[in-house]
């Protein structure tokens, strides 16, 4: 199967993401996670590459960074070369390390790049890794909390200070209000988790705009849910089918709590 060509950001910023194959946890252990930044530095200048966001998971990562696309595909195919033979090697295995190409999805809004940081940074939090967000050693979090450059570039520190008055401001949009009716495409599992999440926000909106008594009534009265999964079906821009598939496994997720 050939690989899909990459869309070009008019920004040039995109967020990426690299897995492990079958959902091995490449990055386990803490070395694993300080020789992947250890390469990144390595190459980063060369390349021209410049990060705003990172943050390395036990089984992926996820980088917002600014590049020319040419660049990007070559700079990502040093780093993923150079540490996968140090994975095998360290393992004494032989093998692909990183499920396919890396995924990059274009950021080409101001929003939409603030909405994708606070992704990437939430990612240790709702894997409940850790309570607060700053707390994880190996995401951007820390650098924008000390104001110590490491792997974000200094355009990313002037953005920041931009865009809130103080680093409670940026703590605060992080944790306060997690990202609604958003989906970023990453990990397939977490895709759809995305997906649940927001189909349940949409549940409470539905609920509340009609003065309903029970949040079940949205999936058990008729007219409510036909009007839920016309609602899900065009936010996700998914099929009517998938729809009312989300539709069940929401009210099954509300049952049981």
């Amino acid at each position: 199967m050939k690989n899909r060509r990459r869309r070009e950001s008019f920004t040039g910023l995109y967020h990426v993401v690299v897995k492990g194959i079958n959902k091995e946890r490449i990055f386990d252990q803490q070395r694993e996670k300080v020789y992947l930044k250890k390469i990144i530095l390595e190459f980063q200048e060369k390349y021209g590459i410049e990060i705003y966001a990172y943050c390395i998971m036990s089984n992926h990562a996820h980088f917002i960074l600014r590049a020319e696309l040419n660049e990007l595909s070559s700079f990502m195919a040093r780093v993923l070369a150079k540490y996968a033979f140090y994975y095998n090697f360290k393992h004494n295995r032989n093998g692909h390390v990183f499920q396919n190409r890396f995924m990059s999805e274009c950021i080409e809004s101001e929003s939409y790049f603030w909405t994708c940081l606070r992704y990437i940074h939430m990612n240790p939090v709702k894997a409940k890794m850790v309570k607060k967000v700053v707390r994880y050693k190996y995401s951007s979090m820390g650098e924008y909390f000390t104001e110590t450059q490491g792997l974000i570039c200094e355009k990313a520190f002037e953005m920041y200070k931009k865009h809130f008055k103080t680093y409670n401001d940026f703590e605060e949009f992080h944790e306060f209000s997690y990202i609604q009716n958003q989906i970023f495409q990453d990990i397939t599992c977490e895709v759809e988790e995305q997906r649940i999440e927001v189909a349940l926000n949409l549940a409470k909106e539905l609920f509340s705009q009609k003065e309903l008594l029970l949040l079940s009534q949205v999936f058990e009265e008729k007219e409510n849910r036909e009007e839920y999964i016309q609602q899900i079906r065009q936010t996700l821009k998914v099929s009517m089918r998938k729809a009312r598939d989300i539709c069940i496994m929401v009210k099954n997720q509300v049952d049981s709590e």
